[in-house]
């Protein structure tokens, strides 16, 4: 009896299932090479059917496979659009290592300025009504990154013990904490601060708050406008101030004006106008091309999610131009700040995948005949494969809906009979394909760039639920359950979340709680996955009925029903394949349906 092996080169994993008289004999994947129906990846694909027929202890006697596409998964910073904030600016917001606690409004002065500028008198041309001395005011003491730690520390210890009324020190290094452990007194202190910013303001507003206790004064419109002596248009950019600082729990504002720390000439820089920044698009942002009109990155990734599937025909970036059959583009700050993650928790980027257009002709087909010494047929597209791999599924109706979640793209696959809205270029197949960019690896990419972790931590991130470990063998569940480890875990990962990885605890954050990743988490396979998954629905002609089988290696990802089933009508049954379960030899779950369908075609075209 003819064996024939179906091989599924995916943008992640390359899958192969062979199949004999109608039975699965054997199933393997390995991750793939390079990038997707490259070289690399055939060969790859050919040294995985030779470790499979060394262990059937017999060739296969043809190949079946697919055109292949690959799926490109790329990362933008594309700074959000700033809101006009008037004469206010903020000079920093959200910094992890702020010092000391408390709020004031000042006058910014060099640490270092010599002579000392204020004199007896800290706001000589200061912002009260009559213009005359306010000894009540304190100053804002600026230290520049070339004044060492322990020079600053000492300036400021010798001018408290002077009395003069420092109020806070912005640092424009990262040493904040090593200067405020050497003050006399408390002090608010917060580093990473645009220091030549805050000298060009006439008056600078500091907060600095318990960690994770919200913002008082710079989050209270009115009485930040209050502090700072503003009135009518002034005193509205404080509400729009108010709003940005939501959820912070430091900051610095600036107000711009005469009598600017800059005009004293102090530590070694000249006068400096106060500039107005307007929000614009820059010339050189990421674009694409929806109905022949080009969109901004940063307006695509709100209008996306409307799109329906292979609207978007070119990509632009600064690498060049490229053709795409789709486009999906996700903004990672709008996302987690719907999950209620706290402001500047997280990066903020944008996120794109794009389909690339089907290479004509057959090249990857007669490679792989070179590599295997096999026959090798093209015989179905992939999402029609997948749909003959997934009915194979026990209890799988013969007109289910089947969802292949990859690591590039989500495919939907119609019984037969049933079209596609508005595509026009869809594959042929048994019924309605629709294929959408956006899956497995931009969930990885964002998972990453969300904690700010590497792609191969984020792929083991991603799966589930997490734990903090609390230190020894103690942890707390993102339920808010708590117990004991079964073996005590590196000190390393003491106060830190951890999933299970590769080799035991994997430790990858200690920013969050375990409850807010959840959230997070959540949030971020329902904006990538779910609402592909719908934009390929609308695509395919609305909400489906009766059954939905979901396959793929996504698919294992025990939190993903409950998620897709929220995007999902209410009373439609959707279940996880078990591809191959119908099949002589053992089921393999819900991954080689696309392998397994190419395969039974092939057997199907021998026979």
């Amino acid at each position: 009896m003819a064996a024939i092996a179906g091989i599924d080169v995916g943008n992640a994993t390359t899958e192969i299932a062979v199949v004999s008289g109608g039975r699965l004999l054997a199933a393997d994947r390995v991750p793939t090479r390079g990038r997707k129906g490259s070289a690399d990846s055939l060969h790859g694909a050919a040294a995985l059917l030779r470790r499979i027929e060394r262990r059937l202890e017999r060739p296969v006697d043809a190949v079946a496979v697919a055109p292949l596409r690959a799926v490109d998964t790329g990362l933008f910073a594309v700074p959000p659009e700033q809101p006009r904030t008037g004469p206010l600016r903020v000079l920093a917001a959200g910094v992890a290592t702020p010092g000391g606690t408390g709020a004031c409004v000042g006058r910014p002065v060099w640490a270092d300025a010599d002579p000392w500028p204020g004199g007896p008198d800290p706001w000589p041309d200061g912002p009260g009504e009559s213009g005359g001395p306010d000894s009540e005011r304190p100053f804002i003491l600026l230290v520049p990154e070339r004044l060492g730690y322990r020079a600053a520390a000492g300036r400021i210890a010798g001018l408290l013990g002077a009395g003069v009324p420092v109020g806070a020190v912005l640092v424009g290094g990262d040493e904040g904490v090593l200067i405020a452990n050497r003050l006399p007194r408390q002090v608010p202190v917060i580093d990473q601060v645009d220091v030549a910013a805050a000298a060009r303001c006439r008056a600078v507003a500091v907060e600095v708050r318990p960690p994770g206790g919200p913002l008082t004064l710079l989050a209270d419109p009115v009485a930040l406008a209050a502090a700072l002596a503003l009135d009518g248009p002034d005193a509205a950019a404080a509400v729009t101030i108010g709003r940005i600082l939501i959820d912070y729990s430091n900051a610095v504002v600036g107000v711009t004006g005469a009598g600017t720390a800059a005009d004293q000439g102090a530590g070694g820089l000249g006068p400096v106008a106060a500039v107005e920044v307007a929000a614009v698009e820059s010339e050189d942002q990421p674009w694409a091309e929806i109905d022949g009109a080009r969109i901004g990155l940063r307006a695509a990734c709100g209008q996306a999610s409307g799109w329906r599937a292979g609207a978007v025909r070119a990509f632009g970036s600064p690498a060049g131009v490229i053709a795409v059959d789709d486009l999906f583009a996700v903004d990672l700050g709008a996302v987690t700040d719907t999950a209620g993650a706290r402001r500047g928790s997280v990066r903020r980027s944008a996120l794109v995948a794009s389909l690339h257009r089907a290479a004509p002709g057959s090249e990857h087909v007669r490679t792989l005949a070179d590599l295997t010494g096999r026959p090798v047929r093209q015989v179905l597209t992939e999402p029609a494969a997948a749909r003959i791999g997934a009915l194979t599924t026990p209890g799988a109706a013969p007109d289910a809906l089947v969802v292949d979640v990859g690591a590039g793209t989500i495919d939907v696959i119609a019984p037969a009979g049933t079209a596609a809205a508005g595509t026009g270029s869809l594959p042929a197949g048994p019924g309605g394909e629709v294929v959408v960019a956006g899956a497995g690896e931009l969930l990885t990419a964002a998972v990453a760039e969300t904690l700010g972790i590497s792609r191969a931590a984020a792929d083991w991130v991603k799966r589930g639920a997490c734990l903090r470990v609390d230190g020894g063998q103690r942890f707390e569940a993102e339920d808010g359950g708590r117990g004991f480890l079964d073996q005590p875990a590196p000190a390393a990962a003491a106060g830190m979340l951890a999933v299970p990885g590769p080799a035991g605890l994997l430790p990858f954050d200690r920013s969050h709680s375990p409850a807010e990743w959840r959230a997070i988490r959540l949030r971020l396979k329902q904006a990538v996955l779910a609402v592909n998954l719908r934009r390929a629905l609308d695509t395919l002609g609305g909400d489906p009925s009766g059954q939905v089988i979901l396959v793929g290696g996504p698919a294992q990802d025990d939190e993903l029903l409950g998620v897709l089933m929220r995007a999902l009508p209410a009373g439609l049954a959707l279940g996880r394949g078990q591809v191959g379960g119908t099949l002589g030899g053992a089921p393999v779950g819900c991954r080689y349906a696309a392998a397994l369908g190419l395969a039974l075609s092939g057997a199907g075209v021998a026979g």
